[in-house]
């Protein structure tokens, strides 16, 4: 689950290079983290806003940690400095600290009421702490604030989904769609919902449309197999998951449907080798109940 569209602010203005903070499935391309201890600097004499920028700079370097000390360092010096909460708020986000991050994006959601991209990833952040209703008005408020804050309305999806309420998760998709068509995780997720429906046309253009966008797409290439495998066309199917597995090589998910896949169209050692994959990588995700599933497909195909 990919979230939050995370820009750091400068002054009190928004940078104009927006930052993309996936707190799942991250796809950042983030420097190595510089140990905070030995790089972190902060001169007595500077400024809030000169410490602001020089959190900026721990950022752009990869050095998390440190940005958060220099965050921290601004708002001692100004506690009323709402960009200073903010982008505390990110780097704490980036590291994990979800908590943490939550408390900053509240404080500086109190300085500015109207400042939608601190709703919008408040609500992210309480959205991956698990709290799908509390990140929903805060979401809702975000893109009342800004109509075209894209990821506002994709989060919205996502907390719908986490909800169940399919439903307000397609349309909040569509209208993320609406204002980024070049989305592969939006197209991605309305292919999950239409699948949950049962509208497996609808979900294999989406999850064609994804792979479309972004070609290396593992889990997009894993649920258009299974949605044509569904459908009957095996070969395609193992094709498709094949090229999930590819990209992505302890899928166990991906092995486990191949290796049903395979046991339709007659091929099974394949099969067998491809349940025992699944197997090991569920046991590594401490998934009993799916490894052992796997274990009884393997049993099930020797002894046929």
């Amino acid at each position: 689950m990919k979230l939050v569209l995370a820009a750091f602010a400068s002054g009190l203005a928004l940078a104009l290079c927006p930052m993309e903070l996936a707190i799942a499935q991250s796809r950042q391309n983030l420097s190595p983290k510089i140990p905070a201890q030995t790089q972190v600097v902060i001169p007595a004499n500077e400024t809030a806003d000169q410490l602001l920028e020089r959190g900026n700079a721990y950022v752009r370097l990869g050095n998390v940690e440190g940005a958060i000390i220099v965050f921290r360092a601004t708002i001692k010096k100004n506690p009323e400095l709402t960009a200073g909460h903010y982008n505390l708020g990110l780097a704490y986000a980036q590291a994990g600290k979800l908590k943490e991050a939550i408390h900053s994006f509240q404080r500086a959601t109190r300085l500015d009421p109207k400042f939608a991209l601190a709703f919008s990833n408040l609500g992210a952040a309480l959205l991956q702490s698990g709290n799908p209703s509390a990140a929903i008005p805060n979401l809702q408020r975000a893109a009342s604030l800004d109509p075209k804050l894209t990821v506002a309305y994709y989060n919205l999806g996502l907390a719908y989904k986490e909800k169940k309420d399919t439903n307000r998760a397609i349309a909040n998709f569509n209208q993320a769609l609406q204002l980024n068509p070049q989305s592969p995780e939006t197209l991605y997720h309305l292919g999950l919902l239409f699948q949950g429906q049962g509208d497996i046309r609808r979900a294999i253009a989406n999850y064609a449309s994804a792979l479309k966008l972004n070609p290396e797409y593992a889990e997009a290439y894993y649920n258009l197999g299974a949605a044509l495998l569904i459908q009957g066309d095996v070969n395609q199917a193992i094709d498709l998951i094949g090229k999930a597995i590819q990209l992505r090589s302890n899928y166990a998910e991906a092995f486990y449907t191949l290796g049903i896949a395979q046991a339709r169209s007659g091929r099974k050692q394949e099969a067998i080798q491809s349940f025992i994959q699944a197997q090991a990588y569920f046991n590594q995700q401490k998934n009993t109940q799916w490894a052992q599933l796997s274990d009884r497909q393997i049993q099930r195909l020797r002894q046929s």
